[in-house]
């Protein structure tokens, strides 16, 4: 009953991005609090993949409308080792969070997801995360930035 539902609910995402905001350029007010509440689905995700990447990286900018990040950053960090691929696109889910806004609840999620990024190889991502927060004024990534800059 269960996967019935969950297979419903991503049917209807699916829907909402092909039929709504895929080819978007321009979103209303209106658009962009639909998109933050449409990433509260990432419950419903048992892993990521390249077609739900595309929703949750049109969502993830949005995310500081109507105060979903916790939410969102919550899930993204259940899914960030769900398979092969996810710390790839957690990593850039997470870089398109941080182009409107820099959470920084729940701090655990978050950092959670970066150690994830530089543990999978993804230090790209890892490096960019914590510099951004950095340079905004947000100092609790810096010992896991440290960590993986060791001097050998």
């Amino acid at each position: 009953r269960m996967g019935k539902m969950r297979e419903l609910i991503i049917d209807f995402w699916r829907w909402v991005y092909q039929n709504k905001y895929k080819e978007k350029e321009q979103l209303k007010e209106e658009a962009k609090e639909i998109l933050s509440e449409l990433s509260k689905l990432t419950v419903f995700l048992e892993k990521i993949d390249g077609e739900n990447y595309e929703w949750l990286k049109l969502s993830a900018p949005y995310i500081h409308v109507d105060f979903n990040a916790p939410f969102f950053l919550k899930y993204l960090n259940n899914l960030k080792d769900k398979n092969k691929d996810a710390g790839k696109y957690v990593g850039k889910i997470f870089l398109e969070i941080l182009k409107n806004s820099t959470p920084d609840y729940d701090q655990k999620d978050i950092r959670s997801i970066v150690e994830c990024l530089y543990a999978s190889g993804f230090e790209e991502c890892a490096n960019e995360i914590c510099k951004i927060y950095g340079t905004r004024g947000f100092e609790f990534l810096r010992d896991i930035y440290e960590k993986n800059h060791k001097k050998i």
